[in-house]
């Protein structure tokens, strides 16, 4: 709250002390809390920068870290950091905004002057914003007046998810633009699931000459970090606030001999299983740290692995969650999915959806361990009684169905010239 804060006093006195004319050729970035460089809003800087010599883009980090490597990546020369005082008049000077999460300045009265866009970060299958319980007044009235006021639009991937975030973003129904998720124009692409994976579990080999020789040696015989596979599944739980998270919540699998049926059946299938717990999470497992090693079948891909999933997405032939909105962008790739909702009735009490969830959960919902690894088994070798209603709920939410960041660049241009 105190950097939130000192960001509005710096704003206040850098807009009253700006005197250039925003330029429409320059775009900005932002996302969580002006320091992460993930969501929408990096792959569609990714986008520009690339792709439009026309644009100039600047990404807004505070995070000296992250600054760091997006200089050695990029170039300082595309970097604002709002911290300083030069950081926010720099972003005054450009005309476009784009933010996954709140816009990069904090203040009221910017739609007269600036263009700003919020990809969100994912499809609202959770409630979001103004439609979650409980909301205080002065809440309701600091999201109006700092964010709703300011968007020039909302982003979404469907004109029946409208409504939804016009009440969500309080925001009206044709100030939200039904352009698509940059960050799922990678889904679009083919992957190659053994060089992705590969490269992601990948031992460091040591470098050096004589004094490192042997140990080199013996670094390129060890087992492969990952094994020979067919089959890469995905399993992806949903964080939860009342307690941690259960994997492969079945009495047979806690009680009985669960892990060695798991590791018999992944090798008889020849398939690679990849676990993303949410970072709060990954500590409480010890028989899945004792697996998660070079050759093991079963492996971590948490944030120090891959910070944002959807670099690796397009990989798996399946995916397993339970309420985690991951599966909105995976219904594009238009492969299985299997569903684990153990505490639904908590969870559901707890965090709202938007949805009736077993009208939009185009998969199976195996009951105990035996029925979860013959759906497993089935659904990756091609028996398939959910492909009909898996098109049903992705034509629901996807109305974009292919990559969407030139289309954006297009639009926000379009928009830009009508006003001019």
């Amino acid at each position: 709250m105190k950097k939130k804060l000192l960001n509005f006093i710096m704003t206040v006195w850098a807009r009253l002390t700006f005197r250039g004319t925003p330029s429409p050729e320059c775009w900005v970035f932002s996302s969580v809390h002006n320091r992460a460089f993930n969501y929408n809003s990096c792959y569609l800087f990714c986008y520009v920068k690339e792709h439009c010599p026309g644009i100039h883009p600047y990404y807004v980090t505070e995070d000296p870290a992250v600054y760091r490597e997006l200089a050695g990546r990029y170039g300082e020369e595309f970097l604002i950091d709002t911290s300083t005082l030069a950081g926010i008049r720099k972003v005054l000077s450009c005309q476009v905004w784009f933010t996954s999460t709140a816009p990069p300045l904090y203040g009221v009265g910017f739609r007269k002057k600036y263009r700003i866009y919020n990809l969100w970060h994912g499809i609202p299958l959770k409630t979001i914003g103004m439609e979650q319980k409980n909301l205080s007044p002065v809440t309701r009235a600091y999201y109006r007046y700092f964010f709703a006021d300011n968007y020039t639009g909302v982003l979404t991937t469907s004109s029946r998810l409208v409504p939804l975030m016009s009440r969500s973003f309080l925001v009206e129904p044709e100030r939200v633009r039904v352009w698509g998720q940059p960050r799922c124009d990678c889904l679009f692409e083919k992957a190659d699931a053994q060089k992705v994976l590969r490269e992601i579990f990948q031992d460091k080999i040591p470098e050096g000459n004589g004094e490192t020789r042997r140990e080199t040696d013996a670094a390129q015989k060890a087992p492969a970090a990952v094994p020979d596979f067919d089959k890469a599944v995905l399993y992806a739980p949903t964080f939860r606030d009342h307690g941690e998270t259960r994997l492969f919540p079945f009495p047979e699998f806690d009680g009985g001999n669960g892990r060695e049926r798991l590791e018999a059946f992944l090798k008889e299938h020849r398939m690679f299983l990849c676990i993303r717990m949410h970072l709060y999470d990954r500590t409480a497992y010890g028989w899945l740290a004792e697996m998660d090693h070079p050759g093991s079948r079963v492996r971590f891909l948490n944030e120090d692995r891959v910070e944002d999933v959807m670099e690796a997405l397009g990989c798996f032939d399946l995916l397993i969650t339970d309420y985690s909105s991951i599966y909105l962008d995976f219904l594009l790739t238009g492969r299985p999915m299997i569903f684990l909702p153990y505490d639904r009735g908590e969870y559901l009490a707890d965090r709202g959806l938007n949805f009736d969830y077993d009208q939009v959960t185009p998969g199976p919902k195996p009951e105990n361990f035996a029925e979860f690894l013959r759906w497993l088994g089935a659904l990756t070798e091609g028996e398939d009684p959910w492909a009909e209603e898996r098109a049903r709920v992705r034509r629901f939410f996807h109305e974009v169905e292919g990559p969407c960041c030139g289309k954006i660049c297009r639009m926000v241009e379009k928009e830009i010239a009508e006003i001019r």
